[in-house]
């Protein structure tokens, strides 16, 4: 099956700090369609990750009307210092890179450390650069 990448890049401070040392862990479907994590990486000193490769449908020979051209998975950010981020829906297409922006909120208490933010993405297309891999 062909495949796309993702890139997610997390920031603090209202994106002027790199957020190092998060784990990104991404959710895939298995074959009955529930998702399951599939791959875990951490993001580096520059708070993106290396490029995820993520299976994805091929867009040669497709009928839309019936299949999106497109894969949709489920990302988890997490890191000590900031509440943690579910990203919804992130589509992956094949032969792009798709770049995931995440700003990550320190808690204001340490009650709010363990709520989730749960971020729910349009199926529009791909964001950021759109740069084919």
């Amino acid at each position: 099956m062909p495949t796309g990448k993702l890139i997610v890049q997390t920031r603090a401070a209202r994106g002027a700090v790199p957020v190092m040392g998060a784990a990104v862990t991404v959710y895939c479907p298995d074959v009955t369609n529930v998702m399951q994590p599939c791959v875990t990486v951490r993001t580096d000193t520059s708070g993106s990750t290396e490029a995820i490769e993520l299976e994805a449908p091929s867009l040669s020979n497709m009928d839309v009307q019936e299949v999106p051209p497109f894969a949709s998975f489920r990302v988890d950010i997490d890191h000590p210092d900031y509440r943690p981020v579910t990203v919804t829906d992130v589509p992956i297409y094949a032969g792009i890179t798709t770049t995931l922006p995440v700003t990550m909120i320190p808690p204001s208490s340490l009650a709010e450390l363990n709520q989730r933010i749960t971020i729910r993405n349009p199926k529009t297309g791909p964001t950021g650069s759109g740069t084919e891999s």
